[in-house]
């Protein structure tokens, strides 16, 4: 007895994929969580005309796996049906769903197009626009292999096919949509790539309290990114004042809820931003949460690591790239590690350690590390996880640890304000045209250490954080830098229990003082 997969097994699958063409939204509303993040309202951009998704002839989501990526597709496409778009303009192939689609995938995924365009888009007078959606299309069989093509030659032949034609494609990295649209000729200014991050503070308070995001009580990081109040504008004129304001406007939307906002500020860091989102809305309780769920958000690490980092980086020991994550759920970036250390517990040189290992973590969004501000030739690194989910899951530390251990809360603060500072250095980069990586870094000096520092067209920002007491070294530290840089602004960001935690506060020469959460929400 022969066994033969032909190579329509997707082509057979399609309508079970796309079950909004016999049924409409109502197939896709069970299996939508109750609020749409805050990636998708960048993305979709439901109050005005046209979408991110239209914006180019390519889209690219990237994020590791469990973050997020197939959700705001579909919720992308939901949300557009119960507009009245025809069911007919989304056709969704998830590369993924079953390892036989990757089986002469270059193949089957022609068939699948060819199949949506002459028995389903066919349908429509005006297909105008219509949308591809690729999920998961690393997965695609290399073009490396022996006559197989890439899933990059595909989507070059079907954007001249049909006019009006988008395609949106989600992988783990960006270099893994890049280098194969490169491959195939689509200009640069053809597509755009996005990365999906996990939850921040902000959409986890706005999801476990909707009032929150009311029009008149929402606060936004907006006012502070660009125009006559914000942090470049208080860069330019060198004066904070009006900047302070607006900080304060912000604050004042929430005033009667502070209390609240900051009860929660533990739970968020205890659980992160993948483990704080669930199917029907929010955790309010970290305890809550059992160790499985760590097990699980650590099963998903490890899934991204063995299968997509072969396919992007050249490490040839992919268990060391754990490893390393590990080592930085300990230390918990409370100090430095030098280069030569790494290079000592894992045998390698330093290029590989800073060229692989650490590139391949942050291409993945998993890792980040940063290296002291103003120093060409930086000896150590400090090695932040971009998710405090994933620090308790590495250390075996449960759910409640940061609840009853304050030093271990402090630590998660730490790395949960690197996450929301590199999304803030984005946030105002990009609000000003400002086409740049994030970088994040640190400063020593005698009188302390600043914790983080991005620049703004070339302007420094440092900020401090005190997030238990004493703060005076901060504040020394900060001056320092104020002086030493000559910048007009730095950030003293305080935990509850470091004085008036209420209060926005303009004090020295240009450092301006507020509460943790609520650098959390701006950011």
């Amino acid at each position: 007895m022969s066994f033969d997969v032909g190579d329509d097994t997707l082509v057979r699958a399609l309508r079970e994929h796309n079950p909004w063409w016999d049924d409409g939204a109502t197939a896709l509303a069970p299996t939508l969580p109750a609020r749409r993040r805050s990636d998708y309202y960048h993305l979709a951009r439901p109050d005005s005309a046209g979408s991110q998704f239209e914006d180019q002839s390519v889209l690219g989501l990237t994020g590791r796996f469990g973050v997020g990526k197939t959700t705001l597709l579909r919720q992308f496409i939901y949300d557009r049906l119960t507009d009245g778009d025809a069911p007919e303009r989304f056709c969704y192939i998830p590369f993924d769903a079953d390892p036989l689609y990757q089986l002469q995938s270059d193949d089957q995924l022609h068939q699948a197009i060819r199949y949506y365009e002459s028995r389903v888009l066919g349908r429509l007078d005006d297909p105008t626009p219509h949308f591809l959606l690729l999920d998961d299309v690393h997965r695609v069989d290399h073009p490396t292999k022996r006559s197989i093509e890439g899933w990059g030659t595909a989507v070059a032949e079907t954007l001249k096919s049909v006019p009006g034609r988008h395609v949106v494609v989600t992988a783990s990295a960006g270099g893994q949509i890049e280098r194969e649209l490169d491959r195939v000729g689509v200009a640069a200014d053809e597509y755009d790539v996005q990365p999906i991050l996990p939850e921040k503070f902000r959409d986890y308070l706005f999801t476990l309290y909707p009032s929150l995001e009311d029009t008149d009580r929402r606060v936004s990081p907006t006012p502070l990114r660009y125009g006559d109040s914000s942090l470049p504008a208080a860069l330019d004129g060198g004066d904070p004042a009006a900047l302070v304001e607006t900080i304060r406007e912000q604050h004042d939307r929430v005033s009667d809820v502070t209390r609240r906002i900051q009860s929660q500020v533990v739970h968020y860091l205890a659980m992160g931003g993948i483990l704080s989102y669930a199917q029907d809305g929010a955790i309010e309780d970290a305890s809550d949460l059992d160790d499985a769920a760590y097990d699980r958000l650590l099963g998903d690490v490890r899934h991204a690591l063995y299968r997509e980092v072969p396919a992007f980086e050249s490490v040839k020991t992919i268990a060391d790239l754990e490893r390393v994550c590990a080592l930085a759920a300990r230390n918990q970036a409370t100090e430095s590690v030098r280069y030569q250390r790494l290079v000592e517990l894992f045998d390698v040189d330093r290029r590989t350690i800073r060229d692989s290992y650490l590139s391949a973590l942050a291409e993945l969004y998993l890792l980040t590390a940063t290296t002291e501000y103003d120093n060409a030739r930086p000896r150590s690194v400090r090695l932040y996880l971009r998710d405090t989910g994933l620090v308790t899951a590495f250390t075996d530390g449960g759910p409640t640890s940061a609840l009853r251990d304050r030093d271990v809360e402090a630590n998660l603060a730490r790395i949960a304000a690197f996450d929301h500072t590199m999304r803030f250095a984005y946030g105002v980069n990009a609000a000003n045209g400002n086409d740049v990586e994030p970088t994040v870094e640190y400063w020593e000096s005698r009188h302390g250490t600043v914790d983080f520092v991005f620049e703004v067209d070339g302007t420094p920002i440092p900020i401090a954080l005190a997030y238990q007491p004493p703060v005076d070294d901060k504040r020394a530290a900060l001056n320092a830098f104020l002086e030493t840089y000559e910048t007009p602004v730095g950030f003293l960001v305080t935990g509850d229990t470091v004085g008036d935690n209420t209060a926005i506060q303009q004090t020295g020469d240009g450092i301006i003082q507020l509460p943790y959460w609520l650098y959390l929400l701006l950011c």
